[in-house]
């Protein structure tokens, strides 16, 4: 690879060959040197991008890789079981995804290798399949979990994240947000006038500042901000989401769509009360944004958060005013909401 956006090529059976490797808990042998090549490259950067490509006879020759990565259990054998993949996740030849992405969809959604690696009944020697597939070594590496293939956020980095994030927030005259973090504040809320923190993200330090200091200048920004330090989806590294099933991705629509509805743009700063108040009359319900206006999941990567019809949360924190003195419907200003 010679930049951050290159892709791995890689065959669909290669990332079952990986899994069923760990599962085994053995050295690597002589000709798996391509399948420790890719697995410390996915550990190095989780987010590698990773094209999936093999040999079919349909309008995808496009991006067939030749027979130079085929194993010695014959280019069939290999065919069948790409497309068999593939299948079961729902892409096609030539599609790329990140690498998190990718072993997730494995883990979630192809729980055996029988049927694909190997046959409960060999038909014919071409279709003897993989002798230590059959040995259930891929069971037990898909036991294990993704944490066998990507090792994830140690615990001692989170908290540590949790106490410093935190404390940057209490001692901060200007808080950095990214736009739709704005409705799952309004939703942790939920009406509650002192919501208890959580470890998992900083939004709760972030409503006791804006209750305290309503007029605490908000900018909104692009991508992970002041509420992910302490995410288990957060890497410090690049700075960026790498939460599983698409979330990234969705979040930066969700983000544009929260920018649109308000009119504004990244690097907008207003009050944190102006930004509230903007953010319940313009966007009545969560429906608009963290269900695509439809309710409509039209992908993998394309879910809804929380309810299609819209939050209940989120209107009982728009009712309260988050707690804002002066922000409840009726309520004056200097005067906290009930």
């Amino acid at each position: 690879m010679t930049g951050p956006f290159d892709s791995l090529h890689v065959r669909p059976y290669e990332l079952l060959c990986i899994i069923c490797r760990l599962g085994q808990a053995r050295p690597s042998q002589p000709g798996e040197e391509r399948l420790d090549a890719i697995l410390q490259a996915v550990r190095r950067q989780p987010t590698l991008p990773l094209t999936l490509r093999c040999n079919v006879d349909t309008v995808c020759q496009y991006q067939n890789p030749g027979t130079g990565e085929d194993t010695p259990h014959g280019a069939f054998f290999n065919k069948k079981r790409d497309l068999d993949i593939l299948q079961k996740l729902g892409l096609i030849p030539g599609d790329t995804r990140p690498a998190n992405e990718l072993f997730f969809r494995i883990f979630e959604r192809i729980p055996t290798c029988m049927g694909i690696c190997a046959y409960e009944t060999a038909t014919s020697p071409l279709w003897a399949g993989c002798p230590q597939a059959a040995q259930g070594g891929y069971e037990k590496g898909h036991a294990l979990g993704l944490a066998a293939v990507i090792p994830p956020r140690p615990d001692a980095e989170r908290q540590g994240a949790k106490e410093e994030s935190v404390r940057r927030i209490y001692a901060a005259n200007r808080l950095f947000i990214r736009p739709h973090h704005l409705l799952c504040i309004a939703c942790f809320h939920a009406g509650r006038q002192r919501p208890e923190p959580i470890e998992a993200d900083n939004i709760a330090a972030i409503i006791a500042v804006v209750q305290k200091n309503p007029e605490i200048p908000v900018t909104l920004r692009p991508g992970p901000c002041m509420v992910c330090m302490p995410c288990d989806c957060y890497d410090p590294a690049t700075d960026q989401c790498v939460g599983r099933n698409g979330r990234s991705l969705r979040d930066d629509k969700r983000d544009l769509d929260t920018l649109q509805l308000l009119g504004l743009a990244y690097g907008d700063t207003l009050p944190a009360r102006d930004l509230f108040r903007l953010l319940f009359q313009r966007i009545p319900t969560t429906r608009q944004v963290c269900a695509y206006g439809d309710g409509r999941q039209t992908g993998y990567e394309w879910s809804v958060c929380g309810d299609p019809k819209g939050s209940p949360r989120y209107e009982a924190a728009a009712k309260a005013g988050l707690g804002i003195p002066g922000l409840a419907p009726g309520a004056p200003d200097g005067e906290p909401a009930k």
